[in-house]
């Protein structure tokens, strides 16, 4: 079923914003990384989130009531600066990602789904991370770069939403059988894929190394997720399982990202973050 939003959305055609420009996705980023330094991680979060932002522990709960019971005291030097982003035809959603340092040692890599509300204000309504190596990644002065616009949108955000849906049930069914070759035929070439645990030594466009690290099964449930209001970008966040060594059951959960390419619905970021 659709959430609530979107079917209210369905009978409204695609809005598309005028002089698009992913910059404000990057100045939102940097904004929220300033905060961290400056407000500290519970104070820089909060500020930056929208009241039904999501984070994985291990599973989706609401942002704010976890940031809220949390002391906000002797917290590490938590700091981190966009590589990429993306925004949609209608400048109201957008991707950001990159590499992420405590104490100024790089760890890994970030990924934050930002939103632009009714008052202009840009929101994260998702953040995460997990393994990719951030060795060669520019650094925090280095202007991020963009991604590509869609060329088209879809007929609403509603059928934008369910149309990236339909994608990503395609997607599991075929991952259930052979995951690599079922991420192989959607992925883009410039996509990202971080996680899941021990793929802290590849890039995260290092798609062909990553694969092969796959196991040949997975299970992806999706769970949620959100539209532009063009429906030429869509987020989705789900389950997934699979079996590691010995037979070991692997639980995990995934954010996804698809763009409407000349093409079809395309996957271009995963980030992949074991449970535990």
């Amino acid at each position: 079923m659709l959430p609530p939003a979107l079917i209210a959305a369905a009978i409204a055609g695609p809005a598309i914003a005028q002089n698009i420009s992913a910059a404000p996705i990057e100045a939102a980023e940097r904004a929220f990384a300033a905060d961290g330094l400056a407000l500290g991680i519970r104070g820089s979060f909060l500020k930056h989130m929208a009241d039904d932002a999501i984070v994985f522990a291990p599973g989706p709960v609401n942002a704010r009531e976890l940031y809220e019971k949390r002391p906000g005291t002797n917290e590490p030097r938590l700091f981190w600066w966009p590589q990429k982003v993306v925004i949609a035809r209608s400048g109201d959603l957008g991707l950001s990602f990159g590499p992420w340092s405590i104490d100024d040692r790089r760890g890994g890599y970030y990924a934050t789904i930002w939103r632009k509300g009714a008052d202009g204000v840009w929101k994260w309504v998702y953040d995460g991370g997990a393994e990719a190596d951030p060795g060669k990644a520019p650094g925090p002065d280095a202007a991020a770069q963009v991604g590509p616009l869609a060329p088209e949108g879809a007929a609403s955000q509603a059928q934008g939403f369910e149309e990236a849906r339909n994608a990503e049930a395609a997607l599991a069914s075929a991952a259930s059988t052979d995951a690599s070759a079922a991420y192989t035929a959607v992925l883009t070439s410039d996509a990202w894929l971080l996680g899941p645990k021990g793929a802290k030594t590849l890039a995260g466009n290092d798609l062909s190394a990553r694969l092969a690290l796959r196991p040949a099964s997975i299970a992806l449930r999706p769970q949620g997720g959100g539209a532009s209001g063009a429906g030429d970008l869509v987020w989705t966040h789900g389950e997934a399982t699979w079996s590691g060594p010995d037979n070991k059951p692997v639980a995990a959960h995934y954010m996804h990202v698809w763009q409407k390419r000349a093409e079809g619905w395309r996957l271009i970021f995963e980030t992949l973050i074991n449970d535990t």
